[in-house]
C-alpha cells in the first residue's frame, strides 16, 4: 500500500510538471512532445491503479490513453506541423515567462481552493488533478493558435480522467475515456480540415 501510494504520488507530480512545461512552452513542436509525455505518464498511472484495484477496464483505458493521446494525436499534430513549415520556428503568441508566472499563480490558487473543498472530499488524492483542470483551462485561455488550443483540451481530458481514477476507479471510466477521445478526434478533425483549406490558423481565424 505504501509503495502504491508513493508511485501514484510520484506519477502525479510528474504529470503536473509536464503541465507546467506545456503552459510555458513557446514552440509548438516541443509543446506537442510535452503533451505526449504527460499523456503517457497518465496512462502509466491508470495502469497502476487498474492492476492494484483489480479493475481491468482501467487497464484497457490505459492502453487506449497511451495509443490515442500518447501517440496518435501527437503524431497527427507533428505531421501537420512538419507539413506547415511556418510552425517549425514560429513562437506561440504568449511569452514563456508570462505564461509560467500565470501558471504558478493558478497552481497555488488551485491548491488553496482544494484545501477549501477538503472537508467535503476528505482526501488529498484529487488535489493534483483538480489543479491540472485549472491549468488546462488556463492553457486554453492563453493560447491563440488552434493547434495549441488542442493541447489545452487534452490536458483537460487528462485531468478529468486522472480525477476520476483516483476518486472512483470503476469500469465506467472506460466509457468516459472513449467519449472524451471521440470529442477530441472531432475537434482535431475540424481544426486540421480548416488548416487544409486556409493554412495555419490563429484562434481568431476560426470564428465567423
Amino acid at each position: 500500500m505504501i509503495y502504491y501510494n508513493a508511485i501514484i504520488d510520484f506519477l502525479g507530480v510528474l504529470i503536473l510538471i509536464f503541465g507546467f512545461a506545456i503552459i510555458a512552452e513557446n514552440f509548438i513542436r516541443t509543446l506537442i512532445r510535452h503533451l505526449q509525455w504527460q499523456s503517457s505518464l497518465l496512462a502509466l498511472l491508470i495502469l497502476a491503479v487498474g492492476i492494484y484495484k483489480g479493475v481491468y477496464e482501467l487497464v484497457i483505458l490505459s492502453v487506449l490513453t497511451v495509443l490515442f493521446r500518447g501517440w496518435l494525436i501527437p503524431e497527427i499534430l507533428l505531421k501537420d506541423v512538419k507539413k506547415e513549415g511556418i510552425w517549425e520556428h514560429r513562437e506561440i503568441s504568449t511569452s514563456a515567462r508570462h505564461s509560467l508566472v500565470i501558471g504558478i499563480i493558478v497552481v497555488i490558487s488551485g491548491f488553496i481552493l482544494y484545501a477549501g473543498l477538503y472537508p467535503l472530499l476528505h482526501t488529498w488524492k484529487a488535489a493534483i488533478p483538480f489543479v491540472l483542470i485549472l491549468l488546462g483551462l488556463t492553457i486554453i485561455i492563453l493560447r491563440k493558435n488552434a493547434i495549441a488550443q488542442i493541447s489545452g483540451y487534452i490536458v483537460e481530458e487528462n485531468a478529468l480522467l486522472y480525477i476520476g481514477v483516483v476518486l472512483a476507479p470503476m469500469g465506467f471510466l472506460l466509457e468516459v475515456g472513449i467519449l472524451l477521445d471521440i470529442i477530441g478526434a472531432v475537434l482535431l478533425a475540424v481544426i486540421l480540415g480548416s488548416e487544409k483549406e486556409y493554412g495555419p490558423l490563429e484562434l481568431e481565424e476560426l470564428s465567423g
